[in-house]
């Protein structure tokens, strides 16, 4: 396998948000707490579950929201996440060539964790997302037999609360309302 090394910050103080559009980085580097994070490849069943996902809730998705796959979000200076999905509000300022989106036009952000993305799944990009006043969290975790968890967390209080965990389905009353098996080969 050959690797990469992600170049030096262009500062003594890190990496900044706007950084990532001036720099040539690779695909799929997220900026956290003034550090770039290079996401690992996936496996073909975290693929699976972003496109179910995606198709389940662009499906549900009114006309002024929209799905969008693998985008970031500035959330502030030095935070920059990238989500596996995200649902957000249609916006003038939006089109083509948008790189990345304002918190508070995300109305849900979702990842599907992965054995390299767990930690940061579970305990640092809900923390990094909270600051940016979203209101919906939904991580997708894996069962032993295969089949999808979704775990969807509302904002409360500045913190992600727990509202409901889900086997195999997508059950959400907002931001879209959708009630769904997610079927696929597990």
């Amino acid at each position: 396998m050959t690797g990469f090394l992600l170049p030096r910050p262009p500062r003594d103080s890190g990496w900044e948000s706007d950084d990532l559009d001036e720099h040539d980085l690779p695909d799929h580097v997220e900026l956290i707490d003034g550090a770039l994070e290079a996401m690992s490849p996936q496996c073909s069943w975290h693929q699976e579950v972003i496109f179910r996902l995606m198709v389940i809730l662009d499906h549900a998705a009114s006309d002024d929201l929209r799905v969008e796959q693998r985008m970031t979000i500035r959330i502030d200076r030095k935070n920059r996440p990238e989500a596996d999905l995200l649902i957000v509000e249609v916006r003038p300022e939006y089109g083509r060539d948008t790189r990345w989106f304002r918190p508070a036009h995300v109305r849900l952000v979702v990842e599907i964790e992965s054995p390299e993305s767990e930690e940061r799944d579970r305990l640092l990009k809900p923390g990094i997302y909270a600051r940016g006043n979203i209101p919906y969290y939904l991580r997708s975790s894996e069962a032993v037999e295969g089949l999808p968890v979704l775990h969807l967390y509302r904002l409360e209080d500045g913190e992600y609360k727990l509202v409901s965990e889900q086997y195999g389905r997508v059950v959400l009353d907002e931001p879209v309302k959708v009630n769904a098996k997610l079927d696929g080969n597990w």
